[in-house]
């Protein structure tokens, strides 16, 4: 729920979402955005300075048995206040859940004394140990420490640290990158993008990744001039890094929609070829990587077809409610893109089968659906994701006259923050796309401006 704070910083008053009950089966997003530190995280428009907000949280999975209920020490309630607040996020909790569902649990809360062990209980629910935990703390705060360090302080820290400094610790920095983007610290941001690059070249784990990017960043481009990923490009590549494990499953994933037969039968004709001309290790170590790719294909297919499944079930359930709009708001946590691509055969489907009462409410599900999504993201990042999605450039430049008044220095700065993202996460056709944009709405301004 929206609720008004004031800054501890700067005393300005202000907005924010805080949430007190986290119901994973009907809100899942909710449970993402407390493992990714993003809930009720409020950031004053004033000054910038930001924190978690200190609230009482109740937790509930049904699907692991879990109900329990963390309130800080800090908010000070007495015994009875305390009482009367668990009492009532726990019914509210209950009157969420559809009857039939309902467990005797439920009226019995487990109480967590601190957040650690609150947050230990809901990771532990995705297989992530207290002892995986602790590590994961050590990176984080030797995160802090690198980012706010000198360069000669930064020098001893990345080889006394080494251990600590490998993938896990990259996506945490990407995760940093991302939300102090959002938070609008720019220095910050170019800050942390240094320390960055400066990983990659002086640590181990960091030439790996960079090895990476690299080699996706070409099969990228390959693919573009060629028109599209082939079986034979990818296989050319593949066949090309077979001695890095890693790499090889990057590559195939990236490139999945290629792992076809024809695929395949390239690296087992290469595999032949090695062991015919003498190379029976590198053969066998080609056939090892065609099993593992196969293997590895068949748990994506089955992977895919479980969430598709899952999809189907989700519409079957909004399309059997009395209301529609109401049974979209229940399931949005599950309204993914496997979702909307099960929606949209399905619209085909009743489309070409004639059966116009399903069709009108499955068009009403997706009216429904744009409506919250369009009404959840700001206009800026609106306008942005039409202008990435026009095939070309006339078509962004109808999109930039019909909203002429959002183009500002802030949206060019936008850009910039985004594309900054993506030559981190090694979106070499995304950044492409974002410079052509940024031109291009310069160019607009300029105009606008000599005006």
């Amino acid at each position: 729920m929206q609720t008004q704070i004031s800054c501890p910083n700067c005393g300005t008053p202000y907005v924010a979402d805080i949430y007190q009950v986290i119901d994973v089966g009907r809100e899942p997003q909710l449970k993402e955005m407390l493992l990714s530190g993003q809930l009720n995280f409020a950031v004053c428009p004033n000054c910038g300075a930001g924190g978690r907000i200190a609230t009482p949280l109740l937790y509930h999975d049904q699907a692991h048995d879990l109900f329990m209920i963390h309130v800080p020490q800090e908010i000070n309630l007495d015994h009875l206040r305390r009482e009367e607040l668990v009492g009532r996020l726990v019914q509210q909790a209950i009157n969420q859940t559809p009857m039939e569902q309902r467990r005797g649990y439920m009226f019995q809360p487990q109480t967590m004394l601190t957040m650690q062990s609150f947050m230990e209980k809901v990771w532990g629910t995705e297989g992530v140990t207290p002892e995986m935990l602790a590590r994961q703390q050590r990176q984080v705060e030797l995160l802090r420490t690198l980012a706010t360090a000198s360069p000669d302080v930064q020098e001893f820290l990345i080889k006394d640290r080494r251990q600590d400094i490998d993938e896990t610790f990259f996506s945490i920095l990407r995760a940093q990158i991302d939300a102090t983007s959002q938070m609008g610290d720019p220095n910050e941001v170019v800050g942390l993008l240094n320390l960055q690059a400066k990983l990659m070249t002086e640590t181990e784990i960091g030439r790996q990744l960079e090895k990476q990017q690299i080699a996706l960043g070409t099969l990228r481009r390959e693919a573009k001039k060629a028109g599209g990923l082939s079986p034979e490009l990818l296989a050319k590549h593949v066949i090309a890094n077979d001695a890095d494990e890693s790499l090889v499953s990057a590559l195939a994933l990236t490139g999945q929609q290629a792992l076809t037969y024809d695929f395949f039968a390239r690296l087992t004709t290469e595999a032949e070829r090695r062991e015919k001309a003498g190379d029976k290790a590198g053969g066998q170590r080609l056939g090892r990587v065609r099993d593992q790719l196969l293997e590895m294909q068949r748990e994506m297919q089955a992977a895919a077809q479980q969430v598709l499944q899952e999809a189907q079930s989700t519409l079957d359930a909004i399309l059997a409610a009395p209301d529609v709009e109401q049974a979209v708001e229940q399931q949005l946590g599950r309204l993914d893109e496997a979702f909307m691509h099960v929606l949209e055969a399905r619209l085909l489907h009743a489309e070409q089968s004639g059966r116009r009462e399903e069709l009108d409410k499955l068009a009403l599900i997706q009216a429904v659906i744009i409506s919250r999504i369009q009404g959840d993201t700001p206009p800026e990042i609106q306008l942005l994701t039409q202008l990435l999605g026009a095939p070309g450039k006339a078509d962004r430049e109808r999109v930039m006259a019909e909203a002429a008044e959002m183009i500002s220095p802030e949206l060019i700065e936008m850009v910039d923050l985004v594309r900054e993202q993506a030559v981190g996460a090694g979106q070499g056709d995304l950044a492409e796309r974002l410079v052509e944009i940024r031109a291009e709405l310069n160019a607009r301004l300029l105009v606008a401006g000599g005006d």
